[in-house]
């Protein structure tokens, strides 16, 4: 998840104490923060990845989770090590080789670590370092579904809702998607 759910609870002003709506708010946290990772097209959670790719022209390569953390292997689909590379920590993502990567029909495998120390993973050696406003768009994101499930429209004058016969939960808040859209990943 993208916090906890004692973060969540402070940063709604819900006393801590209070453990009535936790199972509720659990549930709308865990289906936000997966939203979340749906609509940004990638995962926040530190994790290993394995990834095929197949090289294009110039030195430049991209992987489908970021931040990198580290790279343990970058492989031809010859068995060979295609060294040497850097990260480039401007842009997440990316992997530079001055001499470029094998093109065509090859295959490029890289193993490589990605991703964020997430709030509920975090220590006191090593932190969670997610952005702020992820878990921010997060909680928001958890209220609004507990809110206003379904909800499709809204008056205030002489008060009027229409609620979606399917509701979606991809219609996410306009605050949300500002929050949340420097982390799209784009395709």
């Amino acid at each position: 998840m993208l916090t906890t759910l004692a973060r969540a609870k402070s940063l709604l002003g819900l006393a801590e104490e209070d453990i009535s709506q936790d199972a509720l708010l659990l549930i709308s946290l865990k289906a936000a923060s997966r939203a979340i990772e749906d609509r940004c097209r990638r995962s926040f959670c530190l994790l290993e990845h394995i990834e095929h790719c197949t090289g294009l022209p110039g030195p430049f390569l991209s992987v489908r989770q970021y931040p990198i953390r580290s790279v343990s292997s970058i492989m031809s689909d010859h068995g060979g090590a295609l060294d040497p590379f850097e990260i480039v920590e401007e842009t997440p993502g990316l992997l530079y080789r001055a001499c470029g990567w094998p093109r065509g029909e090859r295959s490029i495998v890289i193993t490589y670590r990605a991703g964020y120390v997430l709030p509920e993973q975090g220590t006191e050696e090593e932190p969670s370092d997610l952005p702020e406003t992820l878990e921010w768009a997060c909680v928001l994101l958890a209220q609004h579904l507990q809110r206003t499930p379904g909800v499709q429209s809204e008056r205030v004058g002489d008060i009027s809702v229409t609620y979606s016969s399917t509701p979606n939960i991809t219609d996410m808040p306009a605050a949300v998607e500002a929050l949340i859209a420097p982390h799209i990943r784009i395709l």
